[in-house]
């Protein structure tokens, strides 16, 4: 067998022509084109290699080798260089019958050579054959698609196989010698048109979708093909019609499923993105997209992961990706993203391998932890806020103890000072006496002023009393504004304007929080050192609809525009870093609605701010009927005497309130509840009985219970001594039991009276 090989510039072939002289071919060589008609002539080639790895077309040499006399059987092979074969479409399409891949591989070169001797031998045997009934009946009968014979013009059906008229639904003769647009057979009928079109100019048609109309009116999907073919002397139109219908089907159910995927990918409140193996983005939802700041995800697509988290966390994001693509294991880190503005967004993030769109890639599955994080945030706030209130109430306490006696010592000393008598007292010994009366008027004076900062603060403290009662408005701005002088003094002169408002209903600790916040802000927002020309304006008056306002203006930088509608949400600050957490204006936006009233601001740069706050008033109080004129009081009573104990861990405060109460009364003193309680067992009987509630070893509350259930007359006469009930229990205990109670630090007069009062009901 002849074998003519075309390479141009006489390229080496070599592999392929030691194979084929190992065949027993004669192998016959032209280097250009135009030389093959003369190698043709020599003698006929069935087999035919053409070089094509070099560019040109080779389309033009396949029409001429279709053309000489025995060239219509010759099998053509192309050669052409791996990885560029598709540019040889176009020579199939002309008549090429295969394409070997340069450089190639010898097992496949050899299936390929037996291919084309297999494939000109069949050819051979259909030489000469006439193309007759018997043979269009034969092929027609073993085609294993619908087949069928036509008209080159009308496209009249002359022939068809048992499939072509089983897959339109007709019979034979309904079919025959009508054309298929008679039969409205197309799906649109233009569809013929341009088909016709496209075999007239190429001289075959492979592989066109095509639908098709049933006698049911079933819409079915064909990949046709056609070509020309003698017949009865006249060209006709061959067309074969395999079924592609279920191709379609699954091919649109697909369709459906990603549709319905991305649907449900869009909807989930995760952030999903695909990686591919670079790490760039190429898909992702539109949770993604808003998270990090973006209007669109095609914004996105594109990006490098590195665009999307911190530098210092790339590492560790690109090893996880690497590992679960090498693993195929989920991977599950928390890790941070970098927003569009610079922000930085928390994430729990799930990775995975997935063959996404024909390509193995990286699914990210995140979960947006900035809620959880603030809610940590808030929760961390919330218990060093309650550490702090318990703490302060802890201080107030100890502070009351050293308080009580001290003040107890000063007015006892004054008390003894006033009973020196002046006549004949040297003058210099009475000024000094006056002086020391004088020096102790201030010290209690500065003591009354500590008491009254212990008081408001335990006032601010009680983080866990959280029943609403009927405040007085006015009192609490009072507490505060105690509270928050140093804050204000070094930075603003303070104006007060308080006008008769009823009171409201709400928790006298949490409204002290609100206006302390509202005040420490206020004081902040004005720079140091020019005390005398700012100035923060504290007022108090009714507002519209019965409400109370409170109004806190101040003369400092005031905040931007853009800002005002965010100035409410937690973790939003202008201050700078360290300086506010961003939660208090938060919290008290909270607070103040919870008791039904709104907070407002107005403010702008450089002009200062002002805060409302606006409350409910409380339900009025019933006004009880005037008493009666009252009598003539009678003269008064005589001071009764009678046996006090007095109980209390801290030595210094029983001495001092032996020292004030011993003039008047007998005094009996115990450090201990355990020494008192086992004086009252040996059969001691007291008028009245002072304990104090916090004490070590046997508290005043233990104390108590165990004088109810041994000598209840004794229990009923017991005075409690408080430094502030700092334990829930405590608390709790003085609001069970009916026996009065008293706060450290008190006035030896309070004391006195008290002791009257009890000695008068026994």
């Amino acid at each position: 067998m002849r074998v003519l090989i075309v390479a141009q510039g006489g390229a080496d072939l070599s592999p392929l022509e030691t194979l084929l002289e190992e065949r027993g071919m004669t192998v016959v060589h032209v280097s250009r084109d135009v030389d093959v008609p003369a190698a043709w002539r020599a003698g006929p080639c069935p087999l035919v290699v053409l070089d094509a790895r070099e560019s040109g077309s080779r389309m033009p040499l396949v029409r001429a080798l279709r053309s000489l006399p025995g060239g219509a059987s010759a099998v053509v092979l192309l050669v052409g260089r791996r990885g560029a074969l598709r540019a040889l479409e176009p020579a199939l399409e002309d008549g090429a019958d295969e394409v070997l891949a340069w450089p190639p591989d010898l097992e496949e070169l050899r299936v390929r050579l037996d291919m084309a001797e297999r494939r000109y031998a069949r050819r051979e045997s259909r030489m000469g054959v006439p193309f007759g009934d018997e043979l269009r009946d034969t092929m027609l009968a073993v085609s294993p698609v619908p087949t069928s014979i036509t008209t080159l013009g009308e496209g009249k059906v002359v022939a068809a196989n048992d499939a072509y008229f089983r897959a339109f639904g007709y019979t034979r003769e309904e079919m025959l010698g009508k054309t298929t647009v008679d039969l409205h057979l197309w799906e649109r009928p233009i569809d013929r048109a341009q088909v016709m079109e496209r075999l007239r100019r190429h001289g075959s048609v492979r592989g066109v979708d095509a639908q098709y109309h049933t006698r049911t009116g079933e819409v079915r999907h064909t990949l046709l093909f056609m070509g020309l073919v003698p017949y009865a002397g006249e060209p006709h139109v061959i067309s074969f019609f395999p079924d592609i219908t279920p191709i379609k089907q699954a091919e649109e159910e697909v369709r459906r499923s990603e549709v319905s995927f991305r649907t449900l990918i869009q909807s989930l409140p995760d952030l999903v993105a695909v990686f591919d193996r670079n790490a760039r983005v190429r898909y992702a939802n539109l949770k993604v997209a808003r998270a990090l700041g973006y209007s669109d995800v095609k914004e996105l697509v594109g990006k490098h992961i590195s665009d999307m988290i911190p530098p210092e966390d790339f590492a560790s994001a690109d090893a996880r990706m690497h590992e679960a693509l090498r693993t195929g294991r989920n991977a599950l880190q928390e890790r941070r993203m970098v927003r569009r503005d610079g922000g930085i967004l928390h994430v729990e993030s799930t990775t995975f391998p997935l063959h996404f769109d024909g390509e193995d890639s990286i699914v990210s599955v995140a979960h947006d932890l900035t809620e959880r994080h603030q809610m940590q945030a808030r929760l961390m706030l919330a218990e060093r806020m309650a550490s702090v209130g318990t703490l302060a109430a802890g201080v107030a306490h100890e502070i009351n103890n050293p308080l009580a006696y001290l003040t107890a010592n000063l007015a006892f000393a004054r008390e003894e000072l006033s009973r020196v008598p002046a006549p004949g007292v040297d003058a210099s010994l009475s000024e000094a006496l006056s002086d020391a009366q004088a020096a102790l008027s201030e010290a209690q004076q500065g003591a009354e002023r500590v008491r009254t900062i212990v008081r408001d603060l335990k006032t601010f403290s009680r983080v866990d009393s959280v029943e609403d009662s009927v405040v007085d408005v006015r009192a609490v701005l009072e507490s505060t504004l105690n509270l928050a002088t140093t804050e204000i003094r070094h930075r603003a002169r303070l104006v007060k304007l308080f006008e008769d408002v009823p009171p409201v209903r709400a928790n006298e600790s949490r409204l002290g929080q609100v206006f302390l916040n509202l005040l420490v802000n206020a004081a902040q927002a004005i720079p140091e050192g020019a005390p005398d020309r700012h100035e923060i304006r504290v007022g108090a008056r009714l507002g519209e609809g019965g409400r109370v306002l409170v109004e806190v203006t101040d003369t400092g930088v005031g905040i931007a525009t853009e800002h005002l509608p965010r100035l409410f949400d937690p973790f939003f600050t202008t201050k700078a870093p360290g300086v506010g957490t961003g939660l208090g204006l938060s919290i008290c936006h909270n607070l103040v609605t919870a008791l039904g009233g709104e907070i407002q601001v107005r403010s702008a740069p450089g002009r200062g701010s002002t805060f409302r706050v606006l409350l409910p008033s409380a339900e009025p109080v019933r006004v009880e009927p005037a008493p009666p004129a009252p009598r003539p009081e009678p003269a008064a009573p005589v001071e009764k005497r009678g046996r006090l104990l007095v109980v209390d861990d801290e030595p210094l405060v029983c001495t001092a309130l032996g020292r004030t109460l011993r003039p008047h009364h007998d005094v009996t003193l115990a450090t201990r509840a355990q020494d008192a309680l086992e004086r009252i067992e040996a059969g001691e009987s007291y008028d009245v009985v002072f304990c104090d509630l916090m004490m070590p070893g046997m508290s005043g509350m233990d104390f108590y219970s165990t004088l109810m259930k041994r000598h209840p007359e004794q229990a009923r006469r017991v005075i409690f001594l408080t430094g502030g009930a700092v334990t829930p229990q405590a608390r709790a205990f003085l609001e069970t039991v009916t026996s009065p109670h008293i706060e450290k630090p008190f006035a030896g007069r309070e004391l006195l009276s008290l002791v009257q009062e009890r000695l008068a009901r026994a």
